[in-house]
């Protein structure tokens, strides 16, 4: 079968290949410490699996609403506003199965060609082909290890341009790690 040709946009997955490639050195006896897929070196918590099993066994086994159900909705809402101050309601709350597909969803509906996306680097390998994917451009904005690898709003100031429709902002960063505090200037 012949792919669409805006696969020929989007390179093969970074992520997997470093994913396969420690898996088989595992397999050859080396110790690796994989920073590949981002999956944990442990096995999911028993209540999770306990909850999972009865939600089988209670028959909810149908689609759900496609925001999420309602009752997660909510106790997301209470958490938001618990731990975090952050007031929402459960209608501005959108459940999916990771942040990737987030990011995914939200380009495809608001990057159209000749759109320019600001990504600070470095930056997680799959956010260039999402934007390619959606005929977007992506602007790399560099930081430092110097600065933390924070991007100014100076740097940002100067990277926006009139076609500047949208500007990845990934705090915690994956995969530096850095963190905006809410005092920094400008932020």
């Amino acid at each position: 079968m012949k792919l669409a040709d805006r696969m020929g946009q989007v390179s093969p997955s970074l992520t997997l290949a470093i994913s396969a490639k420690a898996k088989a050195m595992k397999a050859e006896g080396l110790d690796v410490c994989s920073f590949s897929a981002g999956e944990p070196d442990f096995d999911t918590p028993t209540h999770i699996k306990e909850a999972a099993k009865t939600a089988l066994d209670e028959g909810k086994t149908r689609y759900g609403p496609a925001a999420g159900e309602l009752d997660l909705r909510k106790a997301i809402a209470r958490k938001l506003q618990r731990d975090n101050h952050l007031t929402y309601t459960p209608e501005q709350i959108l459940v999916t199965n990771g942040g990737k597909q987030s990011l995914y969803n939200l380009i495809q509906v608001l990057i159209q060609p000749g759109d320019e996306v600001l990504i600070p680097t470095p930056y997680w390998v799959s956010y260039p082909d999402m934007v390619a994917l959606a005929g977007g451009t992506s602007v790399f904005v560099p930081t430092l290890a110097s600065t933390g690898f924070k991007v100014s709003p100076e740097q940002l100031r100067s990277a926006i341009t009139p076609r500047t429709k949208l500007l990845v902002f990934n705090s915690p960063s994956n995969p530096t790690g850095m963190v905006y505090t809410p005092a920094e200037p400008g932020t």
